[in-house]
């Protein structure tokens, strides 16, 4: 089975399946000097070519990657290009030493010219200056299932280690002799017709931001499913459209016409989300139906990333506190509870500070007041002072439980783990430090707007509805919030934009049935402030979420954007 992957994060590289034709050689867990030094002394060219191909053919990406001169860049390009290409099965076959002209240096076992997202691109990150100690050409065995099989040649050069004991000369032409630094590997069924929930045809040129799902859903093989036609293709990794020098090889033979998808895509929803990110750069928004979990619409207008809509892998500041506040309300916790609004608090020698407007703190204080104002310090101290519990791992097992967190969401396009890098978005702490940082969404927690909605329109419905684009794809399922616990929920949310004191009573007209939750929260890589916001509209059965980078405080960016778009719904 083919599967085309929307996120390279979302781990599909590992084959059900493979084999070597090559005598036994275990590198895995070895560096290039010490595999083969410790399996084998007398270490040669030819020994060490094995190796790496059978590591590769295993899925051993790092071992492989061991067994180069560049580790770090050979592991990644290996796993990168390999879960995109997911054969089910790889057979490599190391061939002959070729010869080698005395002194030479070159790095291309080809000399062709590479596939590269970006046209000059080099073949490698790498310019290894090491002479070449011997070459050896290999065949390449990609089987897809259902006779589509994929042969190829290519060949890999060795050089003396730092060790004494030869490795391979990395370049991703290795892997494919055309192949670029950053380009990936598809193999690619006939494309099917994506249309939205009117049954129009989804157009890419009217609404690019949803070029990588468009291009994902019109290759997406159903489970247990196996096409008879297959294009293998050089696509951009960002993307997933093909790139020069496009079409590597045709493998079998089509039959009938292509179906149609159909996605929950409105094409209103749709208009109005773009419209709202007009004049925010390097944004994403998501707008979901709280009921069903259909995906509405999503926008992103970041060059560096497309699809930052549902890619994005960033810090959600105090939209989480809505996931925090649920977990104090199941501790037993009231709205009306006093709690610590200190100016600052300290815990494992960091302080923490609220927002400039809240530097003062807040006294006295109930928990409506801190989830009204987003008072940073008294999360934190709910967690100090135990009223969260006891396990540093309650915030993730509140939000996977009441809010499916930490697990592959299938949109329709193939399992995959959304706003984060890793496999959760709420990581168990390790301490209380990183507890009290992660009760206001700092900390590890990574999410991106399609998360962030979620959480709104769990908030709305009491349900949480795993999101999805093409309705009846199968949903994973959440325990639903204590009915009492949503309606406190509900009534903070609502607070926030009708109090005056609630932080995005300035953004939206009170008293129409919205509930929203600001946030604010520094990347790792920039000191500069993130701008979120979550909101519901229980009214119209919608939830959104927006992400300004670089964009201040919530009521700054994100909350306009989201106004812009419900203004535009008629929705305001």
């Amino acid at each position: 089975m083919v599967a085309a992957a929307l996120l390279t994060t979302s781990g599909c590289g590992l084959f059900g399946s493979s084999s070597s034709k090559s005598s036994s050689s275990d590198s895995k867990n070895s560096g290039a000097g010490a595999a083969t030094t410790s399996s084998s002394p007398q270490a040669t060219p030819q020994t060490v070519a094995q190796a790496f191909l059978d590591a590769w053919s295993k899925g051993d990406f790092d071992g492989a990657g061991k067994l180069t001169d560049d580790a770090t860049n050979a592991t990644a390009r290996l796993k990168a290009v390999m879960g995109s290409l997911s054969p089910q099965k790889l057979t490599l076959t190391l061939g002959s030493q070729e010869n080698v002209a005395a002194g030479a240096t070159s790095d291309s076992p080809t000399g062709s010219t590479p596939a590269s997202g970006t046209p000059s691109a080099p073949a490698s990150s790498t310019s290894s200056s090491a002479a070449t100690l011997a070459r050896f050409s290999f065949t390449v065995s990609a089987d897809f299932g259902n006779n589509l099989v994929w042969d190829y040649s290519s060949a890999l050069n060795l050089a003396q280690g730092p060790a004494g004991t030869p490795v391979v000369k990395w370049t991703s032409g290795v892997i494919q002799p055309q192949l670029g630094a950053t380009a990936l590997i598809k193999a690619v069924p006939p494309k099917q017709s994506v249309v939205d929930a009117t049954g129009n045809p989804v157009d890419v040129t009217k609404h690019p931001s949803l070029t990588s799902a468009v291009n994902a859903l019109a290759t997406h093989v159903p489970t247990n499913a196996t096409p008879t036609q297959l294009t293998v293709e050089f696509v951009d990794p960002k993307t997933g459209n093909p790139v020069a020098p496009g079409t590597i090889k045709q493998l079998g033979t089509g039959t009938g016409t292509a179906p149609t998808v159909k996605t929950s895509i409105d094409p209103k929803v749709q208009t109005a989300v773009e419209a709202g990110l007009n004049g925010h750069a390097n944004a994403g928004m998501v707008a979901i139906q709280p009921s069903t979990g259909d995906i509405l619409g999503m926008a992103s207008n970041d060059a560096a990333v497309p699809s930052l809509a549902y890619k994005a892998t960033r810090a959600p500041g105090s939209t989480f506190k809505v996931v925090t506040t649920a977990l104090a309300l199941q501790q037993g916790l009231k709205p009306t509870d006093p709690v610590t609004c200190s100016p600052n608090a300290t815990v494992e020698g960091l302080t923490i500070n609220n927002d400039k407007s809240l530097r003062g703190g807040l006294s006295p204080a109930t928990l409506k007041d801190a989830f009204l104002v987003s008072c940073n310090t008294a999360y934190v101290h709910l967690a100090l002072d135990g009223k969260l519990g006891s396990d540093y791992g309650a915030l993730t097992n509140e939000a996977q439980t009441y809010f499916g967190m930490n697990q592959k969401w299938d949109l329709g396009m193939g399992p995959a783990t959304y706003g984060t890098a890793g496999d959760q978005q709420v990581p168990k702490a390790d301490g209380q430090g990183l507890f009290a940082r992660e009760t206001f969404g700092q900390g590890n927690i990574t999410m991106s707007p399609l998360t962030m909605a979620s959480v709104a329109a769990t908030v709305a419905t009491g349900q949480f509805k795993q999101p999805i684009l093409v309705p009846g794809t199968p949903q994973i399922s959440a325990t639903p919030l204590p009915s009492a616990v949503d309606s406190e929920l509900i009534s903070l949310m609502q607070g926030v934009v009708n109090s005056p004191e609630g932080t995005a009573s300035t953004v939206f007209p009170h008293n129409v049935g919205l509930g929203a939750k600001t946030g604010s929260a520094e990347a790792d890589d920039t000191k500069t402030t993130d701008s979120w916001m979550i909101v519901f509209d229980k009214t119209h059965d919608i939830a959104f979420c927006a992400l300004v980078l670089n964009g201040g405080m919530g009521y700054q960016a994100a909350g306009p954007a989201i106004k812009m778009a419900l203004q535009n719904l008629g929705y305001i």
